[in-house]
Protein backbone atom coordinates (compact mmCIF):
# COMPACT_ATOMS: atom_id res chain seq x y z
CA UNK A 1 0.00 0.00 0.00
CA UNK A 2 2.85 2.36 0.83
CA UNK A 3 4.46 1.93 -2.59
CA UNK A 4 1.16 2.76 -4.29
CA UNK A 5 0.94 6.03 -2.38
CA UNK A 6 4.54 6.93 -3.24
CA UNK A 7 3.60 7.90 -6.78
CA UNK A 8 1.05 10.35 -5.40
CA UNK A 9 3.58 11.81 -2.97
CA UNK A 10 6.18 12.12 -5.71
CA UNK A 11 3.60 13.74 -8.00
CA UNK A 12 2.71 16.33 -5.36
CA UNK A 13 6.36 17.11 -4.61
CA UNK A 14 7.21 17.36 -8.30
CA UNK A 15 4.09 19.45 -8.94
CA UNK A 16 5.13 21.88 -6.21
CA UNK A 17 8.62 22.09 -7.70
CA UNK A 18 7.30 22.59 -11.25
CA UNK A 19 4.73 25.23 -10.29
CA UNK A 20 7.01 27.14 -7.92
CA UNK A 21 8.02 29.44 -10.76
CA UNK A 22 4.44 30.69 -11.27
CA UNK A 23 4.28 32.83 -8.11
CA UNK A 24 7.80 34.09 -8.80
CA UNK A 25 6.81 35.22 -12.29
CA UNK A 26 3.43 36.59 -11.25
CA UNK A 27 4.52 38.54 -8.17
CA UNK A 28 7.84 39.77 -9.59
CA UNK A 29 8.21 42.74 -11.88
CA UNK A 30 7.77 40.81 -15.15
CA UNK A 31 5.41 40.79 -18.09
CA UNK A 32 4.23 37.23 -17.43
CA UNK A 33 1.10 38.45 -15.64
CA UNK A 34 0.22 40.53 -18.71
CA UNK A 35 0.41 37.41 -20.85
CA UNK A 36 -1.84 35.51 -18.44
CA UNK A 37 -4.30 38.42 -18.46
CA UNK A 38 -4.62 37.91 -22.23
CA UNK A 39 -6.08 34.49 -21.44
CA UNK A 40 -8.45 35.78 -18.77
CA UNK A 41 -8.58 39.02 -16.82
CA UNK A 42 -9.93 38.58 -13.30
CA UNK A 43 -9.31 42.16 -12.23
CA UNK A 44 -6.43 43.93 -10.54
CA UNK A 45 -6.91 42.15 -7.21
CA UNK A 46 -7.79 38.66 -8.45
CA UNK A 47 -5.23 38.25 -11.26
CA UNK A 48 -2.25 37.60 -8.96
CA UNK A 49 -4.34 35.41 -6.68
CA UNK A 50 -5.65 33.26 -9.53
CA UNK A 51 -2.55 33.03 -11.74
CA UNK A 52 -0.03 33.00 -8.87
CA UNK A 53 -1.79 30.79 -6.30
CA UNK A 54 -4.96 29.04 -7.51
CA UNK A 55 -3.69 27.96 -10.94
CA UNK A 56 -0.49 26.35 -9.52
CA UNK A 57 -2.61 24.55 -6.90
CA UNK A 58 -4.82 23.30 -9.74
CA UNK A 59 -1.72 22.01 -11.56
CA UNK A 60 -0.55 20.20 -8.42
CA UNK A 61 -4.03 18.66 -8.12
CA UNK A 62 -3.80 17.49 -11.75
CA UNK A 63 -0.41 15.89 -11.06
CA UNK A 64 -1.80 14.11 -7.99
CA UNK A 65 -5.00 12.97 -9.71
CA UNK A 66 -3.19 11.68 -12.80
CA UNK A 67 -0.64 9.84 -10.66
CA UNK A 68 -3.48 8.30 -8.65
CA UNK A 69 -4.99 6.91 -11.86
CA UNK A 70 -1.61 5.75 -13.16
CA UNK A 71 -0.52 3.88 -10.04
CA UNK A 72 -2.63 0.82 -10.82
CA UNK A 73 -1.04 0.18 -14.21
CA UNK A 74 2.51 1.27 -13.36
CA UNK A 75 3.91 -2.27 -13.19
CA UNK A 76 2.15 -3.50 -16.34
CA UNK A 77 3.47 -0.87 -18.76
CA UNK A 78 6.91 0.28 -19.86
CA UNK A 79 8.70 3.34 -18.56
CA UNK A 80 7.97 5.53 -21.59
CA UNK A 81 4.35 4.39 -21.79
CA UNK A 82 3.87 5.44 -18.18
CA UNK A 83 5.60 8.77 -18.83
CA UNK A 84 3.46 9.34 -21.91
CA UNK A 85 0.24 8.47 -20.09
CA UNK A 86 1.10 10.80 -17.22
CA UNK A 87 2.13 13.74 -19.38
CA UNK A 88 -0.83 13.28 -21.76
CA UNK A 89 -3.25 13.10 -18.82
CA UNK A 90 -1.90 16.28 -17.27
CA UNK A 91 -1.42 18.17 -20.53
CA UNK A 92 -4.82 17.43 -22.02
CA UNK A 93 -6.57 18.57 -18.85
CA UNK A 94 -4.42 21.70 -18.69
CA UNK A 95 -5.17 22.68 -22.28
CA UNK A 96 -8.87 22.03 -21.78
CA UNK A 97 -8.89 24.07 -18.58
CA UNK A 98 -7.05 27.01 -20.19
CA UNK A 99 -9.52 27.11 -23.08
CA UNK A 100 -12.41 26.84 -20.61
CA UNK A 101 -10.98 29.70 -18.53
CA UNK A 102 -10.61 31.75 -21.70
CA UNK A 103 -14.17 31.14 -22.88
CA UNK A 104 -15.72 31.73 -19.44
CA UNK A 105 -13.64 34.89 -19.03
CA UNK A 106 -14.81 36.22 -22.37
CA UNK A 107 -18.43 35.43 -21.52
CA UNK A 108 -18.24 37.07 -18.09
CA UNK A 109 -16.01 40.05 -18.88
CA UNK A 110 -17.10 40.57 -22.45
CA UNK A 111 -14.78 41.28 -25.31
CA UNK A 112 -13.32 44.75 -25.11
CA UNK A 113 -11.76 46.28 -28.19
CA UNK A 114 -11.52 49.73 -29.64
CA UNK A 115 -12.14 48.85 -33.25
CA UNK A 116 -14.11 45.96 -34.66
CA UNK A 117 -11.14 45.09 -36.86
CA UNK A 118 -9.07 44.38 -33.72
CA UNK A 119 -11.24 41.46 -32.61
CA UNK A 120 -9.51 38.77 -34.73
CA UNK A 121 -6.11 40.01 -33.55
CA UNK A 122 -7.18 39.91 -29.91
CA UNK A 123 -8.54 36.37 -30.24
CA UNK A 124 -5.44 35.23 -32.15
CA UNK A 125 -3.09 36.73 -29.56
CA UNK A 126 -5.07 35.14 -26.72
CA UNK A 127 -4.97 31.75 -28.43
CA UNK A 128 -1.22 32.11 -28.95
CA UNK A 129 -0.83 32.80 -25.22
CA UNK A 130 -2.87 29.69 -24.40
CA UNK A 131 -0.77 27.59 -26.78
CA UNK A 132 2.49 29.04 -25.43
CA UNK A 133 1.51 28.43 -21.82
CA UNK A 134 0.24 24.96 -22.76
CA UNK A 135 3.51 24.12 -24.54
CA UNK A 136 5.58 25.18 -21.55
CA UNK A 137 3.36 23.17 -19.20
CA UNK A 138 3.45 20.12 -21.52
CA UNK A 139 7.25 20.15 -21.50
CA UNK A 140 7.30 20.55 -17.71
CA UNK A 141 4.71 17.78 -17.29
CA UNK A 142 6.78 15.42 -19.43
CA UNK A 143 9.95 16.18 -17.46
CA UNK A 144 7.98 15.66 -14.25
CA UNK A 145 6.62 12.36 -15.56
CA UNK A 146 10.15 11.14 -16.26
CA UNK A 147 11.10 11.88 -12.66
CA UNK A 148 7.91 10.54 -11.05
CA UNK A 149 7.79 7.27 -12.98
CA UNK A 150 11.52 6.60 -12.50
CA UNK A 151 11.27 7.16 -8.74
CA UNK A 152 8.27 4.86 -8.46
CA UNK A 153 9.56 2.09 -10.67
CA UNK A 154 12.63 1.97 -8.44
CA UNK A 155 10.52 1.65 -5.28
CA UNK A 156 8.15 -0.97 -6.69
CA UNK A 157 10.82 -3.22 -8.24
Amino acid sequence: MESKNNIQKHAIITGIFITSFFPLLIFSDSYFIDLCIQICDFGIFWNPIFWGILFPIFIIFLFWNTAKKLRYSLNQITYFQACSQFSFGVSSKLILSLFTIYIIGKLINGISYALRSQLPDIILFSMLMILFLSFVLIVLAFIASLIIVKLNQNTQS
